[in-house]
């Protein structure tokens, strides 16, 4: 006798189960700073605002907080209820980016311990919301004094809030607690280089129609006052794909349903190194996969290939980009914080048999097949391909240009090379987290025989072999371990040796004056 294995729904009822409160502390669980800064910017861009800032708050070397501030056009009391409630969907516009209700408390709770909204519609009353961790317990939220909120609002610096709103994180989950200013200048902009890169990628679409313009900076508390802005430029991680050989290639999709939609495919050329391709300072071959869009957004950037295949080496070089709309949005599953996208079996089969159109048509096993291709083809004229750090201060705009030339600049902040009193004992110093290699001037004036002041100008040919010998140390993000600083206790050594050997023994103080 066969087992039978298909429900009877004859035998089943329906109870009720409610949610245990702690549950919600597992929400957002899978953001980082940068996916829970997106997700706050989504709102910014569904408020239609056109400028959005990001703020570091500081004051001395402690990280207080982040504000996101936007000049959309405000939340309403209700609104801003609506936003403090959990799963509290409202009905989206089709070009909006919010999906599930739950991106301002599930963001903003993966990296603080408590956040605040203030917000005020044109010729409206202003609005201010808190809410901690504590609100499982009975998802009670803080109200401001309408007074306040406008008050809030009115004191930000750099922007005229007329209309917007500010999400404010306090206690910070990921942040540096450091007495140490050159330790918070690296940790600040490591952040800043991550915000940038990740709100580049996710929002070049947004960034490039000129529809919004982002925008980093800090505010220290103590001095009142606001540092410069650091813009987000657009990354568009198929910028440098090929157009040969009949690539970007679109791909027809037929769904179960009668409806299809297209992706497209593209193509790399191989040693390719670019912000747009290396993303997230990764080996670009690392983001291949299928680029998923929502509303000019990306939600997924790559390192899959849904179910199609396994990311292996050999299909390094490609990309597919799917926009999602009402054909197909059905067939994909997002989770809350909109970084993980589950494709359907019924989808990713659909796209198995993708094919041109057209009446003889070629199927997407071709593209896979030609990725392989172009790794075999590559791989017979293999070479490295040389990208230095930038040089900033010290080489003269004829040298820079002149290395600009003959290769283009890595995406690392760039490095000063300066004139000052050292030790007697030392050619130069390097100083990672300053991004600096100081160069001990006296030595200098014995070399090229100058008595006067120097400029910045002055030196070149000793400046850049400096540069040369220690510009790799500088693609290092970590601290420099024991081997690469004994490493330049050895160069310093033997170059003063040789500093001796050409222009004899002169007599300093310790500070390194005659």
């Amino acid at each position: 006798m066969s087992v039978r294995y298909e429900l009877d729904e004859h035998q089943w009822s329906t109870e009720t189960v409610l949610p245990d409160p702690s549950a919600i502390a597992a929400i957002g669980m899978h953001h980082n700073l940068t996916s829970a800064l997106a997700d706050i910017v989504d709102n910014s861009i569904d408020a239609e605002a056109s400028q959005i800032r990001i703020r570091f708050v500081q004051r001395g070397t402690a990280i207080l907080g982040i504000q996101i501030i936007d000049n959309g056009r405000g939340l309403t009391a209700e609104d801003i209820k609506r936003a403090m409630t959990f799963g509290a969907r409202r009905d989206y516009g089709s070009e909006e980016l919010g999906h599930f209700g739950l991106g301002l408390k599930t963001a903003s709770l993966s990296q603080a311990t408590s956040f605040e909204v203030y917000s005020r519609q044109k010729w409206g009353p202003a609005v201010g919301r808190r809410m901690d961790q504590t609100v499982s317990r009975d998802f009670s939220v803080g109200v401001m004094a309408e007074g306040a909120a406008n008050e809030r609002l009115d004191r930000v610096a750099g922007m005229d809030l007329t209309s917007g709103t500010i999400v404010e994180w306090r206690g910070l989950k990921d942040v540096i607690h450091t007495t140490e200013q050159s330790d918070l200048t690296e940790w600040r902009s490591a952040k800043l280089r991550a915000i940038r890169e990740h709100l580049g990628v996710t929002f070049h679409r947004h960034l490039h129609q000129g529809d919004i313009q982002i925008e980093i900076d800090t505010f220290d508390v103590d001095r009142d006052r606001a540092l410069p802005p650091t813009r987000v430029d657009p990354i568009d991680p198929f910028e440098d794909s090929l157009e040969r050989d009949g690539y970007p290639r679109n791909f027809v999709v037929d769904l179960p349903d009668g409806a299809s939609c297209t992706l497209e495919a593209h193509v790399f050329p191989p040693r390719l190194n670019s912000p747009a391709f290396d993303l997230g300072g990764e080996p670009g071959e690392v983001r291949q996969g299928v680029y998923l869009y929502r509303r000019g957004r990306l939600l997924s950037g790559g390192q899959n290939w849904a179910g199609l295949r396994l990311p292996k080496k050999e299909l390094g070089l490609g990309r597919i980009k799917i926009d999602l709309d009402a054909a197909n949005e059905h067939y994909i599953t997002l989770n809350p914080e909109k970084v993980m996208p589950v494709y359907s079996a019924d989808f990713t089969t659909a796209m198995a048999r993708a094919h041109t159109p057209g009446p003889s048509p070629t199927f997407l096993d071709s593209y896979f097949a030609h990725l392989q291709s172009v790794h075999k083809d590559a791989k017979k004229t293999k070479r490295q391909e040389i990208r230095l750090v930038e040089p900033a201060l010290g080489l003269n705009p004829s040298v820079v240009s002149r290395l600009d030339g003959l290769q283009d600049f890595s995406d690392f902040d760039p490095i000063d090379l300066r004139f000052v009193t050292l030790p007697s004992s030392e050619l130069f110093r390097a100083d990672r987290s300053a991004r600096r290699v100081d160069v001990n001037v006296e030595h200098v004036r014995r070399i090229y025989g100058s008595e006067g002041r120097l400029s910045n100008r002055d030196g070149q040919l000793l400046k850049t072999f400096l540069y040369f010998l220690l510009e790799s140390d500088f693609k290092v993000e970590q601290r420099w371990n024991p081997l690469r600083e004994e490493r330049h206790r050895i160069l310093n050594e033997v170059l003063m040796v040789a500093f001796t050997e050409d222009f004899g023994q002169q007599n300093y103080d310790e500070n390194g004056s005659r």
